[in-house]
């Protein structure tokens, strides 16, 4: 199935996540870091999510999903171990055209998590319309290990430099061009030869 790649912006996003395991955790993790606002439904919930739920004064509201538990949320994660819990889940937030995903049926979901590898502002995301995940988590591994940690750090020296040819081109187009292909563009044939020389 074809998929159209984006990136959200979650902040302050009302999201749900039914189910307390290892895979509710990971996915609780990654609306945080995003800068949404999840909300867990389960009976129970592993050590480690019950920490960060209560380091993140997090709403958990602690039995089963029940009937128009997603309503007010905007994004919806299925991530229990019951099919046909996630199912039900996955069911109601599609009529009620909610951005839904069902980790035991990805082909039944409206949108995947890819594997992302991070180091801001740069951000790789690998995924596979969730057909052979294991697949994006080894892309993940691979370039989690090969990517060097302070390339976040090179990336913004080349912002700072975006950033002066715009004011200095004002609304000169031309010259902006000009700049970008005289100044910037060289900076980074430099840093990706450096970064691909350091990763030899």
């Amino acid at each position: 199935m074809n998929s159209y790649p984006v990136f959200l912006q979650l902040k302050d996003f009302r999201c749900l996540v039914v189910g307390g395991g290892t895979v509710a955790l990971r996915k609780v993790k990654g609306l945080l870091n995003a800068g949404a606002l999840p909300q867990i439904i389960a009976p129970k919930v592993n050590a480690e999510l019950l920490l960060l739920i209560e380091m993140n004064n997090l709403i958990w509201v602690r039995r089963k999903f029940e009937t128009n538990d997603t309503k007010g949320f905007q994004l919806i994660i299925a991530a229990t171990n019951d099919k046909e819990t996630n199912a039900a889940i996955r069911l109601e937030a599609s009529v009620a055209h909610l951005l839904v995903n069902d980790v035991t049926d990805p082909e039944g979901s409206n949108f995947h998590v890819p594997a992302l590898v991070s180091r801001p502002p740069l951000t790789l995301a690998f995924g596979t319309s969730g057909e052979v995940p294991y697949l994006s988590r080894k892309l993940k591994e691979f370039f989690e290990d090969t990517l060097h940690p302070e390339l976040g750090d090179g990336i913004e020296r080349l912002k700072q430099c975006r950033i002066s040819i715009i004011e200095r081109a004002g609304n000169d187009m031309k010259l902006k061009e000009q700049l970008i292909s005289s100044e910037l563009n060289p900076l980074v044939d430099e840093f990706l030869c450096r970064l691909m020389n350091d990763e030899k």
